[in-house]
């Protein structure tokens, strides 16, 4: 019996043990809970409200392109010869009538200097024909009021006559000589002074295609030694669009672009020619503050729709 009572109270004492630490546990996390909701239960959330709005919804084509100038002008070499000096280059700005390259000028100042010297020759002549005639004329107006009177024979009249047809004839032919050697020395002082390649316009040189020492053919179908462009106040962009995309783009379209210089700053525009079959489509955009540069790539969307 006494085992038996032992062993009822080891167990009662276990069980004892085991609901008290039961009721412990409960209590840590009934106060837990309580403890987490009482330092959340006075956060509320925070919302954002936006008006609701209608608006369009554009379709836009992109493409990619460079910027170049509305408008440029070549300049060419209008005579043949060695450049010997050069005085522009590419981003330089200039005036209508600045020399931008000189050829060496010493082959035509030879000519100018020979048909100079020829010209004079010729002047100095016409000069003395003409004092040839005017003594001939008189010869021929006394001969004839001595034949009114029948004072002279019918022979001198007849020299007197051909002397005064000859020298007309020498005076025509002499006079007819300086207007030529006259418009052969103009032409050569034309191309003396067309060893100075200046710019016909106020711009921008574009490029310059030529260097010194270089020998450069003359005339309007030659490769031109500079471009310039005359205006940047109104650009151009060449845009390359797909052929997927092209046959949605029409002219009047609008377009905003970028280029790498200003990522950030975007520029407006309008589709002002489309170009077939290459499906290349020009943008024009004001730039009145000349930030965009010909040879800046642009990164295009046009609105189609």
């Amino acid at each position: 019996m006494v085992n038996e009572r032992l062993r009822r109270l080891t167990t009662g004492v276990q069980r004892g043990w085991r609901t008290a630490a039961a009721a412990t546990v409960a209590v840590l996390a009934l106060g837990g809970g309580w403890l987490t909701w009482s330092l959340h239960r006075r956060t509320t959330a925070d919302y954002v409200t936006q008006k609701l709005e209608t608006g369009s919804v554009a379709r836009t084509v992109t493409a990619s392109g460079i910027v170049g100038p509305a408008a440029t002008v070549p300049v060419v070499a209008h005579v043949s010869g060695v450049i010997q000096a050069l005085e522009c280059d590419a981003k330089m700005k200039v005036k209508a009538g600045q020399v931008c390259a000189k050829i060496d000028p010493r082959p035509y100042q030879i000519i100018v200097d020979r048909n100079t010297s020829d010209l004079g020759r010729a002047e100095a002549r016409f000069e003395k024909d003409k004092a040839d005639l005017a003594l001939a004329k008189a010869a021929f107006d006394h001969v004839e009021a001595l034949a009114k009177r029948r004072a002279i024979s019918q022979k001198a009249i007849e020299k007197a006559r051909k002397a005064y047809e000859q020298a007309q004839a020498r005076t025509k032919l002499e006079e007819a000589t300086v207007g030529q050697l006259q418009a052969a020395l103009d032409a050569a002082e034309i191309n003396l002074g067309s060893t100075e390649v200046v710019s016909p316009i106020d711009g921008i040189v574009l490029s310059r295609n030529v260097k010194m020492g270089q020998t450069v053919a003359g005339g309007p179908e030659t490769s031109p030694l500079f471009l310039i462009a005359a205006d940047l106040t109104v650009i151009h962009v060449d845009a390359e669009v797909s052929e997927k995309d092209i046959g949605e783009v029409k002219q009047g379209d609008k377009a905003t672009f970028t280029v790498e210089a200003f990522p950030n700053r975007p520029f407006a525009g309008e589709v002002t020619q489309i170009r077939q079959p290459t499906y290349d489509v020009v943008i024009s955009a004001p730039n009145p503050d000349l930030m965009l540069e010909p040879g800046m790539t642009a990164t295009i969307r046009i609105v189609i729709n």
